[in-house]
This record gives structure tokens, C-alpha cells and sequence, in this order.
């Protein structure tokens, strides 16, 4: 189960970076140069020239919904990640408990597919029952604490977690959810496309009631008017960007009198959370509108919106009929997706899900070198250094702001790999029943470990992301960089590629983790990861009128008639993309005084520096994946991601001589820059 995090992370979507892909593509030593397209000015369009011929000559899989240098990492890592499984999921000399006799019995399991077609649903018969016997409002409760601790996602969201404002505690935090389409603007907006997808999903519940022997169009309407309530009172994605608006402290017995009808104290008994006084509501409003909708809506109008939470979690991991049709909406109709990946590589993705970090075990031992962590440690060293120096030198920024933005920066901890110390799974049992109740087990499993947390001192220890994940991330709270094994290779760091090459990809990936510290909500959080103002009034005041540039620019960005990049909503992204590549270029020119670079392929370093940033986002992508992405993710698509920072920055002009007319030029008094 994937419980909240508050983290800022590099990939484009989480979405792309789960192991999942189609053709192996062989790394290169540095740049790509049969991507680039030298019919293409750079000063038009520089996402095209680095990467135009790789466009052209690599189509998206029918698996997929989008393919880019993501993808192409992962599928090496797949090929790995089988061998592992599979030599798992053979070995019957393994010992019963081990990482890797678990590994092999989750595997095995999802991979029988005759055995899942002949189960069909009956692994879920319990609780649907569970459902049916409920006869009145009252014991809704226990249903959606049993469901909660399984991973299914009904009413609201439920975690415990290091508090925002005393980062050395754990505290409980509630909030909104219960929604079956990603966002709530797919319930709100009026559009022709929005109301075509709304009447898919409406069709797709249908489809999938019918098949679990349900009154099908009773279900959809009664689930369907349920969430559309719920979506009206959801903060949209902009504000749940903002954590301090999210911060609503509250003492226990205001919320339990607040909400009664949502019963969180039969919620919180029946999950034997220890005692506690205050939690967090993340969204009031929510909760308000929740507790009015169980007074309101007949008890079987709430069993429906249930039974579909229970049937809309369970469709992926039964038969082939519910998976099929599963994968047609959340696949097809989302994401434009055309065919679903092979058995295999699906059951990579589940073993992910439920012993993650056992397979990162054993995919470490064959995977990560020593040598590699060790370089890449030194260009946090060099970027770390560059990004001192661009704070010390900042004209808008006053001495008192400084020296705090200058403690927070050393106060920086780094992970690289993998953690020093592994997840213990010791009590978690995987059993050789059926793969959905070994999914449950290990939810509940996960959902226990969370609520022990509470008391107890904060585990530095841990990591948000398994090894085996292409893709790196900034935590808030922790103060920390994280960079798992798996985003080690090209084309993000060539142990064979010169400097420029691996500054400009690795190298601003850093920069971006570490500039997620000060971007426009990083920056709300001090050295010591509490959520409080560090800023003077009026360094603030500076700080929002240069990211206000950054919010516009990104706003003009359409990328279609009618669809246009939200600045607001990718604003973070943003500047940790510009700041990042910014202070790796810092870095790279104080490494070439140390060792000086050399052209190379008719490039010289500095334009070898930007064109290997530009490789790394290059990505094919469905115009109903690219719709999806601009609703709900807050980054930006590729191609925004190397216009956007690259024609804010001189280097990059004196690099490839931008001058004024080409279609990349902004003039100097347009141009962001922040960090």
C-alpha cells in the first residue's frame, strides 16, 4: 500500500517509472548522437535537435503510454528483475520465510493465471458479504477500517506520519478521497472530452457490477453520485500543492464532535490506534460534506458506492474478464494505451507492490557497483558547493534570509543506492492461496507497521522509493536527497561519459532534488524539516514575484487549442528543473578547472552539457496520457521541461548563440531566475 508521502520527485509521472517496457535499447558513452537532429535550429526548438531523430525511429509499444529514456532504463532493469523472479519462483531448496522463497510464491502465484481464471472472485466473496450484512449506518465503520487496512481506497484517506510542524514526532492525518477517477476536475469540468470520459466510467462500472453478478446500472449511478459529491468539497491539485493550507490541527474530541457521523472513534477503536489527543484534517471542508452525505444518502445507496470501491480495488488481480476491463478504462480510455503489457511484467509490477523491498535485495546484489555511488557522491559534493556560492551571491536576498538558506543547504543528508538497513518482513506471511489475498496481507501488513510508528521516534533509516526505481526524490521533512540504484545508468549517469555529459543528466537531477529544499513550498520548511517561515518578510515578498515569472511563462505553454500547461500546479517542478540544470552548470564549470573538457563530435563541452539534459526527457507520449498528465501531475511534459528552463539561462544562449528571433528567445527582462 502506498501511504502519503511528501516528497518531490524527478520523473515526469510516477506512472512511467515501474519497471515496465517494451524494446531493450543499449546504453551509449555520453550523448546520443544518431538522436540528435541537425535539421532543427536550437534556437527553435532544442527538445527536436537533441532528440528529433529518436522521436522519429522510436514509436510508442502498444503497452505503453508514453516511451522515453525512463522506460528504456526500467526495461533493462526488467530483464534482470524476470531472471531474479523467475529463478525464485523455481528454487525449491529456498527457505520457507527467506527474501527470496517469498519472492518466488508471490510470483509464481500471479504468473498462474489458470489458477486466478478458476478463483475468479471468490477471494473477494468475504467481503462482499461483509457489505451485504451491514444493516445500518453504524457499522459502515468497521467495513471501511477492514478496507482501509487492506489497501482499499474508500470515503478518506487515512496515514500516520512525521508532523509537518514538529518533524522528530509521528502524528495522525485524515484525509480527502474516495474517488475512482484521478482527479476531482474529471467529476467537475464541463468539457466535451471530460464528459465523454465521465460516461466511459459510468459504463465501465456497469461492466464490471455486471461481472461480479450485480444490478449493474444501480451501482454505477448510485457510486457515481457518491464520488461527484465527494469531488465537489476535494481541494484541487494547485491547492494541495500548499501544505500549510492543509495543516488544520485538531484535538480528537473537536473532530469526533465535528464529524460524527463519520465516526472516527469507532474508526480509530476498531484499528486499535493508540491513544492520541490532536491529528491533522488535511481538507475540513471534505469531512463536512462526508458527514452530511451518510446523514443523507440511503444506506443502500452507500453499499453501492462501496461494493464498487471493493469491486474497482479487486478488478486487477482476479480473472482475466475483470483484469481485461480494468485495464480498457484506467489503460485505453486514460492513458490511450492500446494493449496490455505481458503477464510477465505485470507480475514485476506486483511483486513491486507487495515485497518490494525484498526483490530490491536481491536486484542490488547484481546490479549496483560501489564505483558508480562513489562519482555520483562527488557531483553532490561539487553541486552542493556551486549552489553555496549562487546563494552567497544573490543580489535580491538579505544576510538574515542567507545564513538560513545556507544552514539548511549543509544540513542536506543524501542516500544513495539502496538502505543501509532493509524493511524486516519477517512477519508478514505469503501464502500460496491466491495473489489478491497475499496483496491484502501485505497491505495490512504495511498498514500495521504504519500505526506502530505513533510514539515511537522518527526512522531516519527508511526510504520512500525501492531501489529498483528509476527516479530520485527530495523529502521536506527529512531534509534529504534520495537517489535509488536503479537511475544510475544511462542516459542519466555513464560511469563512460565525460563530465559534460553527466553534469548536464545526473548532475541536474541533483540540482533538481536539492533545489526542491527552496522551491515555493520546500522553502516553507526549515533546516530541521518543520514546516515554519525562515524568510524575512521582505525576501519573501522577492521570492514570490520571481516565481510569479516562472507560474507565467508555463502558463503560455498550450499544447493543444485547448489545453495548456498549469504554471501554478507545476510551479515546484519548475524551479527545481531551472535552479537544478542551473547550479549543475555551476558545478561542471568548477569541475572543468580541475580537469578541462574537449570537443567532442564537433560539440564542445558546454553544448554537450545541454544536449545531455535534453536526451534525458526525451519521450513519445499519447495525446490521452499527455491529457491526463496536464490535469494531474505537477510536472511539466518533457519537451516544457527543456524549453522551459533553457531559455532562461544565458549559458545556454552563449552555448548555441540563441539570439533574438529564434523562436527560443526571451528577452532578458522575461526571463526567470531564482536560484
Amino acid at each position: 500500500m502506498n501511504y502519503k508521502k511528501i516528497f518531490a520527485s524527478i520523473a515526469i509521472s510516477a506512472g512511467i517509472v515501474s519497471g515496465i517496457a517494451f524494446i531493450s535499447e543499449k546504453p551509449s558513452k555520453g550523448i546520443d548522437t544518431n538522436a540528435i537532429d541537425k535539421s532543427v535550429n536550437p534556437g527553435d526548438d532544442f527538445y527536436r535537435f537533441a532528440n528529433g531523430n529518436w522521436l522519429k525511429n522510436n514509436p510508442i509499444p502498444a503497452s505503453e503510454s508514453r516511451w522515453g529514456s525512463f522506460n528504456i532504463v526500467a526495461e533493462r532493469n526488467n530483464v534482470i528483475l524476470k531472471q531474479i523472479l523467475e529463478d525464485a519462483a523455481l528454487d525449491k531448496t529456498a527457505k520457507v520465510g527467506s527474501a527470496k522463497n517469498k519472492v518466488g510464491i508471490l510470483y509464481r502465484l500471479f504468473m498462474d493465471t489458470l489458477k486466478r481464471e478458476s478463483q475468479g472472485i471468490k477471494p473477494v466473496l468475504k467481503d462482499l458479504n461483509d457489505i451485504n450484512a451491514i444493516q445500518n449506518k453504524e457499522q459502515i465503520i468497521q467495513t471501511i477500517a477492514q478496507f482501509h487496512q487492506k489497501g482499499i481506497r474508500c470515503f478518506y484517506g487515512f496515514y500516520v506520519g512525521q508532523d509537518l510542524k514538529n518533524s522528530t514526532s509521528y502524528i495522525t492525518y485524515i484525509s480527502q478521497g474516495g474517488l475512482g477517477l484521478p482527479d476531482r476536475d474529471y467529476y467537475l469540468k464541463t468539457d466535451a472530452k471530460s464528459v465523454s470520459i465521465r460516461n466511459e466510467y459510468s459504463k465501465h462500472i456497469e461492466t464490471i457490477s455486471s461481472l461480479y453478478g450485480f444490478d449493474d446500472k444501480k451501482i454505477s449511478a448510485q457510486a457515481v453520485a457518491f464520488e461527484t459529491a465527494l469531488a465537489k468539497s476535494s481541494m484541487n491539485r494547485t491547492e494541495r500543492r500548499n501544505q500549510e493550507k492543509q495543516y488544520n490541527k485538531r484535538t480528537l474530541k473537536q473532530v469526533l464532535n465535528d464529524y460524527p457521523q463519520v465516526n472516527l472513534g469507532g474508526y480509530f477503536q476498531y484499528l486499535k490506534v493508540s491513544s492520541f489527543d490532536s491529528l491533522i484534517v488535511s481538507q475540513p471542508d471534505f469531512f463536512v460534506t462526508l458527514n452530511q452525505l451518510i446523514i443523507e444518502t440511503p444506506l443502500e445507496e452507500i453499499k453501492s458506492y462501496m461494493r464498487w470501491c471493493l469491486m474497482n480495488n479487486a478488478s486487477g488481480y482476479l480473472d482475466s474478464k475483470l483484469e481485461k476491463q480494468n485495464f480498457y478504462f484506467y489503460g485505453t480510455v486514460l492513458t490511450g494505451t492500446k494493449e496490455q503489457k505481458p503477464v510477465w511484467k505485470r507480475g514485476i509490477a506486483a511483486a513491486n507492490n507487495v515485497v518490494g523491498e525484498l526483490l530490491g535485495q536481491l536486484f542490488v546484489e547484481k546490479t549496483f557497483t560501489p564505483a558508480s555511488k562513489q562519482r555520483v557522491n562527488a557531483m553532490v559534493d561539487d553541486i552542493i558547493a556551486a549552489f553555496k556560492v549562487r546563494i552567497n551571491n544573490l543580489s535580491w536576498m538579505s544576510k538574515e534570509t542567507r545564513e538560513k538558506a545556507l544552514v539548511k543547504l549543509a544540513s542536506f543528508n543524501r542516500k544513495f543506492g539502496y538502505p543501509d538497513k532493509w524493511k524486516d518482513y519477517s512477519d508478514l506471511e505469503i501464502k500460496d492461496d491466491s495473489y489478491i489475498e497475499n496483496v491484502y496481507r501485505s497491505n495490512e501488513f504495511g498498514f500495521k507497521e504504519m500505526i506502530a510508528n505513533l510514539g515511537k521516534p522518527i526512522d531516519r533509516g527508511k526510504w520512500g522509493m525501492l531501489p529498483q526505481t528509476v527516479n530520485a526524490y527530495y523529502s521536506p521533512t527529512l531534509n534529504e536527497i534520495v537517489f535509488p540504484a536503479a537511475i544510475m545508468q544511462p542516459p542519466f549517469f555513464d560511469a563512460l561519459a565525460d563530465d559534460a555529459v553527466n553534469y548536464g543528466s545526473i548532475g541536474a537531477v541533483i540540482g533538481h532534488e536539492l533545489t526542491h529544499g527552496f522551491d515555493d513550498q520546500g522553502a516553507k520548511y526549515g533546516a530541521d524539516g518543520n514546516l515554519k517561515s525562515w524568510w524575512t518578510d521582505e525576501d519573501k515578498k522577492l521570492f514570490e514575484a520571481k516565481t510569479k515569472v516562472l507560474v507565467g511563462q508555463f502558463n503560455g505553454y498550450f499544447v493543444s487549442d485547448s489545453l495548456h500547461i498549469n504554471g501554478e500546479l507545476t510551479l515546484g517542478e519548475n524551479i527545481a528543473d531551472i535552479g537544478g540544470l542551473t547550479i549543475a552548470y555551476e558545478a561542471y564549470q568548477m569541475r572543468l578547472k580541475k580537469n578541462p573538457g574537449k570537443t567532442i563530435n564537433g560539440y564542445t563541452p558546454e553544448q554537450r552539457f545541454f544536449i545531455g539534459f535534453a536526451q534525458i526527457w526525451k519521450n513519445n507520449i499519447r495525446p490521452e496520457a499527455l491529457r491526463n498528465l496536464i490535469l494531474t501531475d505537477p510536472h511539466s511534459p518533457g519537451e516544457y521541461r527543456v524549453f522551459g528552463p533553457l531559455s532562461n539561462m544565458p549559458q545556454f544562449y552563449e552555448a548555441f548563440q540563441i539570439k533574438e528571433g529564434d523562436k527560443m528567445y526571451r528577452p532578458i527582462d522575461s526571463r526567470a531566475s531564482i536560484w
